[in-house]
Order: C-alpha cells, then sequence, then structure tokens
C-alpha cells in the first residue's frame, strides 16, 4: 500500500513556499537551455501578476509549444535551484492565449 500525494494547492506565485505542492498559472517570460551536471536542461522563468517562479525540465532542450509568451500550468513540489525557488521537472498543462 503507497501513501497517497497530497493535490497541489493552486495558488499565485508569491504565496509558493519551499517544499510546497503547488499549482501556478501564468506566461513564460523567459526559457534558457544550459548544461547541468553535462546534461541539457531547459529552464522556464513563469510569471504572474503577482510574481516568477522557475520550472526546471532536466535533461530537455524543447518542449513543443513552450516559448516565451506561453501560457503554462505547472503542478509539483517548490524545491530550490541556483538559489531560487523553482519546481524540478513539473507536471504541465499548455494554456490557450488569453
Amino acid at each position: 500500500m503507497s501513501a497517497s500525494v497530497p493535490a497541489p494547492v493552486p495558488c499565485a506565485i508569491r504565496d509558493v513556499s519551499f517544499r510546497q505542492r503547488v499549482q501556478v498559472s501564468g506566461r513564460v517570460k523567459v526559457l534558457r537551455i544550459q548544461p547541468l551536471a553535462g546534461v541539457a536542461t531547459m529552464e522556464v522563468v513563469l510569471t504572474d501578476e503577482t510574481g516568477t517562479l522557475s520550472a526546471v525540465f532536466l535533461g530537455r532542450r524543447r518542449i513543443p509549444g513552450i516559448h516565451p509568451g506561453t501560457r503554462l500550468s505547472i503542478r509539483g513540489l517548490v524545491g530550490h535551484h541556483q538559489g531560487r525557488l523553482a519546481i524540478l521537472n513539473p507536471d504541465y498543462e499548455l494554456l490557450p492565449p488569453a
């Protein structure tokens, strides 16, 4: 029998805290591809009217449909990446344009 994982809490980016399982939505402000321990990593900076949060996709160079300006919803456990709050390998959903 496995323990159930609590459902993510939908929230504004400003309300995100370390080790919290969350769901946030916003617009992709910045997209960077850079190596991390020799593996290509795609970092997306997501912004809403309250702040910014990074989503880091380890081992990915691109994800079809994600580019600056894309509306995106991400879900996962908040941790740290390069000194900032981030969700590593989040579940994501592309949202329709506003």
